[in-house]
């Protein structure tokens, strides 16, 4: 940035521009149907014949485009003699000999100035910015402002008038600073253009200007620094030219305001009031398409209230036409599949230009579209590089450091494919430890693993793989305080240790020609940005903390530079950047009322309030942009570069859908339906008998997939139906050429069946299938999930800290102690006993001081067992017989049933009842019984009868005891009956024998009717139970298990869906569900029974005729074996 003294002497120079006599401008302007391009390249070519230097400036994101525009328009004598380019490299041609001594800065290397002035500041020196000054989004916004100051031949001076006095002191101060450094640094401190003015009005260029001509093109607007500068040459070159768009109407009308030509017209007429001349408006004897001119016309009408005595015409109809589609994925395949046509009527592809309404939610939907068309695009934008794996493995260090070893940010680190080179189990096994034991913080794990699970991870062979990974991170995060230099060689070590540059050369060699350039380019950006850390930072001292939030900043800022692989692509960018004749074909997606008009906003640290008191305190050649302020006059201009941007067709459309919220139609396409162009309706019928809606080979088998899986071909008409069937027989016999058949995809989620050798391993056909209680719930829940936990051997992913399963074991521990203990002390110190002695035990003692939440934990449960416990106190009519009762049942010789029995009791007349501890609330449900999803109790009444060789009537019943604190609303049940309610809470519920109750009556049993069952009905329950074993032990033996959730009422899904698996969708697959079979209330029990004694069960035990088949893991074939277990654990 130049010092105020030196700006003061270029104001000088420009505010006398309208008066100094010079060469006179040329202005022209033409109609958007005339090529403006062609003009101006004309006018070139006739000054570069006389021996001109000619220089035709474009604007900065037009200027590629507008030079292979340029060149096209060129006879080729002339080629060499014109060069276009734009202002701010114009310079390089006439200074690039000039010697520099100064030290060039890009953005990056100028936020670290600003980081590195900033770190120096105190909160208290910045009264307004105090906060935020190591804020990456701040620094960028003041580098920014840096650069905007340049552009409006401004300094941090100008900056009067703004909301706080603290607000500009804040700014002065930070600029005044980063001015020191740059000049202290010898940095270049000035933008290309002031330099290139310094020289042009020492005189140096005097020679070479005179004989230069600029031409200048698709401009509506200069910046402040560019009107300077145009101003000045205009005084040096031989001649300028400038040409815009605009129609004859509209320059000579008194009065443009809402003129959709008012950005260009106030263009021309500010120059021609400032270089005294008069505007010529030209054209060409090349009309162009007059459908497009007509709709100028008709628009142009409409917003400068004349009358225009045209209609529109069906050629006009067919060249813009406005599409609307539901969505944006098919808005891009529509526009797929009528590239794809016009390339089959001989068009190519650098014909076709899309244009994007919003890039940033298109982008990924038009890469994935256009290949699958194969169509090659060339996405005009620069991409950022954020998603590199270089840039993604400097952005966890810096995360790393800053959140003190979170586990997230060390896994993506380590995960990256460029640290240290390890195998990638051994990487998963580390990542799955990590989760498992929940470590966190540098502490941790710089400190040896030590939790297991049973015995399970081999703690050697992962704390020697931690040590790997972890020493040579932590040498250099762990680094002092010191100078930028020493940390940038520690970094280097580091990056060596872990063999980063090696792991950057087998990536890129492993990489397409694509991804190699994106490596190099990255790779080069890193050790560009490690230079500059070096010059700016070599000297300062610096914590690791900042130097790797430097980086970290410097790498995210970094975008890949991408030129096309080939001139014939489909050239896909934003829209607002539009020149008209851009293509002869095409396509605006997008064109929704949030993005068409685009609604510019300031979001920089300057409001429009502040900017425009700037304004005014300051002269005319000296402004800043206020862009809300021009939105309308540039909408309008857009808009009509767009209507005109094409030669043959114009096609704008708009989803109904937009980022998955509802978007209303753009204002400028209800203007052209109401000239009377057609609203046309796009891909509401997929399968329309039209032959430019197949698109192409893979486009036309997905639709002839779709019609055979989805079975529509029924609903279609008549001629649709031939035209498909037409269609596959043709692709049919191409493809039969070469072998291929059409593969046949079903919708719904049938499964194959599993292969017999691993059937045979994981259920040997010479031993008894081992099933148990959880194990035929799981199997009636869904079969699919039986299929995934006892053949596949699957588990859910383990944790250190204490979950429901834990927490039932543990109460399960204590009560077994307070049952076992025969002391003579008294029932609670048994208890605090038992409680204490659990506590102590492995793996209590890790899991439930692991951390404050897990302490909280066991206190909770410790209160759960003391509130529990005063049901288990001595009852004269039951005794407890066993504790912990293992149980091997053997059904027909080829079914082990296996289990544990929490406790058994027997009553004062002999007979047997079990009792299973519950963490959560559970009852006994005849429907659920019979319905395959609650087989435990009964299950456990059979190894009774087995193992005591009982008959059923021998049996008083099976039930569960909730282990809980009752939580009681005091309000409810008020103080005199709060303890006979929370008594109630802690009963018994389950099913008993009738006959029994009456021994049963004194103590905590839930003895409803609906739960009492006699001696009969006990045996119809026994034998019901064994035949749910039994019919799945066929199925599972078959090998065939069905993906079945089942469902209560044919609406919903209440079975495990396993959808990241299975796909499973209710909507879809709702045929698939295993629905229950649901009786009234009245008289339900008996209903049941009823059918159980009948056995009219059959139709409803589905199983599915197919089943996918999956290699057999070790882990299977121990699943029965852990489901042993934990089957005693809710």
């Amino acid at each position: 940035m130049l010092a105020l003294s030196e700006w003061q002497f270029l104001l000088n120079l420009t505010t006398g521009v309208a008066t100094r006599k010079g060469r006179l401008m040329k202005l022209l302007y033409t109609d958007m149907s005339q090529d403006l391009t062609e003009i101006l390249t004309e006018q070139a070519t006739s000054y570069a014949q006389k021996g001109k230097r000619v220089f035709y400036i474009a604007p900065n994101a037009l200027s590629f485009e507008k030079e292979r525009k340029v060149l096209e328009y060129l006879p080729q004598s002339a080629s060499f003699e014109i060069t276009v380019t734009r202002f701010t490299q114009m310079a390089r041609y006439f200074i690039l000999n000039t010697s520099n001594p100064k030290t060039q800065l890009d953005d990056t290397g100028l936020a670290m100035i600003f980081y590195k002035v900033l770190s120096h500041m105190g909160d208290d020196e910045l009264k307004v910015y105090g906060r935020l000054r190591k804020d990456s989004n701040f620094i960028n916004q003041l580098v920014d402002l840096y650069k905007e100051l340049q552009q409006a031949n401004m300094t941090v001076l100008d900056l009067q008038h703004l909301d706080q006095v603290e607000k500009q002191e804040d700014l002065v101060r930070i600029f005044s600073a980063v001015q020191d450094l740059l000049l202290a640094g010898n940095f270049d401190n000035q933008s290309k253009l002031s330099a290139f003015f310094k020289e042009i009005t020492s005189g140096h260029l005097d020679e070479a200007l005179s004989n230069t001509v600029l031409v200048i093109d698709g401009f509506t607007r200069f910046s402040a620094e560019e009107e300077a500068l145009v101003a000045l040459l205009n005084d040096k070159c031989h001649q300028i030219v400038v040409g815009t768009y605009a129609s004859q109407k509209a320059y000579e009308a008194n009065f443009v305001y809402g003129n959709v030509y008012q950005a260009s017209v106030d263009f021309l007429r500010t120059l021609a009031q400032t270089y005294k001349v008069t505007p010529d408006y030209v054209t060409t004897d090349k009309e162009g398409n007059p459908s497009f001119a007509r709709i100028s016309r008709l628009l142009e009408s409409r917003h400068d209230f004349s009358t225009v005595d045209e209609q529109l015409t069906n050629q006009d109809k067919q060249a813009l036409q406005v599409w609307e589609v539901v969505n944006q994925k098919e808005e891009v395949a529509q526009v797929a599949k009528s590239i794809r046509q016009l390339l089959a009527d001989g068009k190519r592809y650098k014909d076709i230009l899309v244009l994007l309404g919003d890039e940033e939610s298109y982008k990924l939907q038009v890469g994935q579209i256009f290949r699958k068309f194969d169509i090659p695009y060339y996405f005009g934008k620069e991409e950022s590089m954020s998603s590199h794996p270089l840039v993604q493995f400097v952005d966890s260090l810096e995360r790393i450091k800053r959140y003190n070893y979170r586990a997230e940010d060390l896994l993506n680190l380590i995960k990256s494919g460029l640290y240290g080179g390890f195998a990638q189990e051994d990487l998963d096994l580390f990542e799955y430890y990590v989760n498992f034991a929940d470590i966190k913080g540098r502490h941790k794990f710089l400190s040896d693993f030590t939790a297991n699970s049973r015995d399970k991870y081999d703690l050697d062979q992962i704390n020697a793989l931690r040590s790997q990974l972890i020493e040579p991170l932590d040498k250099l995060l762990n680094s002092r305080k010191q100078k930028g230099s020493s940390l940038l060689k520690k970094l280097v070590v580091f990056l060596e240790a872990v063999q980063v540059p090696s792991q950057m050369a087998s990536l890129t060699a492993k990489a397409s020609e694509a991804e190699k350039e994106q490596n190099e380019q990255v790779w080069k950006a890193f050790t560009h940005l490690l230079e500059q850390v070096e010059t700016i930072f070599g000297k300062e001292t610096l914590s690791v903390d900042d130097f790797l939030s430097i980086l970290r900043s410097g790498m995210l800022a970094c975008d890949y530079r991408t030129v096309p692989a080939t001139v014939d692509v489909v050239n896909v960018k934003k829209y607002d950047l539009i020149q008209p004749h851009s293509a002869p074909y095409v396509f605006a997606l997008g064109m929704t009322q949030s993005h068409f008009p685009k609604v510019g906003q300031n979001k920089s640290l300057l409001s429009d309030e502040e900017r425009s008191r700037i304004n005014e305190a300051t002269d005319e050649h000296r402004s800043l942009d206020i862009v809300t302020q021009s939105n309308s006059q540039r909408g309008h201009f857009v808009a009509m570069s767009l209507f005109n941007a094409a030669s043959e067709q114009l096609v704008l459309s708009q989803p109904q859908i937009l980022n998955e919220t509802q978007d209303d139609m753009s204002v400028y396409l209800k203007e052209l339906l109401d000239l009377g162009l057609p609203l046309v309706e796009k891909g509401r019928n997929r399968f329309e008998a039209k032959g430019d809606q197949i698109g192409n080979y893979k486009d036309l088998l997905s639709t002839v997939i779709a019609l055979n899986s989805s079975q529509l071909d029924a609903d279609l008409d008549k001629e649709t139906q031939t035209f498909w069937s037409v269609a596959v027989r043709y692709l049919r016999k191409r493809l039969e050429k070469n072998q291929v058949l059409i593969p046949h995809v079903i919708d719904d989620v049938t499964t194959t069946k599993v292969d017999d050798q691993v059937m045979q391993l994981v259920f040997p056909g010479e031993e008894p299938l081992k099933l148990s209680a959880s194990a035929l719930t799981t199997f009636y829940n869904n079969q699919y999930l039986y299929f995934l936990r006892y053949v596949l051997g699957l588990e859910e992913l383990e944790s250190i800290h204490p979950d429901a399963r834990h927490h039932g074991t543990y109460l399960h521990r204590v009560f077994e102690r307070v049952m076992g203990d025969s002391s003579s002390e008294n029932f609670d110190d048994k208890l605090e006993k038992a409680i204490a002695q659990t506590n102590q035990e492995q793996p209590f003692e890790l899991l439930y001081t692991e951390d404050q939440e897990s302490r909280l934990s066991r206190q909770i449960l410790e209160d759960i067992a003391r509130s529990t416990a005063s049901v288990l106190r001595d009852n004269a009519a039951v005794k407890v017989e066993r504790e912990e009762a293992k149980f091997d049942l053997l059904l027909a010789n080829s079914i082990k049933i296996t289990g544990i029995i929490d406790r058994v009791d027997r009553l004062t007349d002999g007979a047997l009842g079990v009792v299973d501890y519950k963490s959560g609330k559970n009852v006994f449900d005849i429907q659920k019984f019979y319905n395959g999803l609650s087989p435990q109790l009964v299950t456990y009444l059979e190894a009774l009868r087995q193992t005591y060789k009982v008959d059923a009537d021998q049996l008083f019943g099976a039930m569960y005891l909730h282990m809980q604190d009752p939580q009681l609303n005091l309000a409810k049940f008020g103080l005199d009956k709060l303890a006979a309610q929370a008594h109630k809470e802690l009963t018994y519920k389950g099913l008993f024998v009738a006959s029994e109750t009456e021994h049963l009556a004194g103590g905590n049993y839930d003895l409803q009717k609906t739960v009492t069952y006699d001696k009969e009905d006990l045996e119809t329950l026994l034998d019901y139970n064994i035949k749910l074993f039994t019919s799945a032990a066929e199925v599972i033996r078959s090998g065939n298990f069905a993906v079945n959730p089942y469902t209560e009422d044919g609406k919903s899904v209440q079975g495990d869906q396993i959808k990241a698996i299975t796909h499973f969708e209710a909507d879809r697959h709702m045929g698939q569900a295993r629905k229950l079979l649901r009786l009234p209330s009245r008289g339900k029990k008996e209903a049941y029974l009823e059918l159980m004694a009948k056995d009219e069960d059959k139709n409803q035990m589905q199983v599915a005729e197919k089943i996918i088949p999956f290699p057999v893991t070790d882990q299977a074939v121990k699943a029965d074996k852990k489901d042993q277990e934990d089957n005693h654990v809710d």
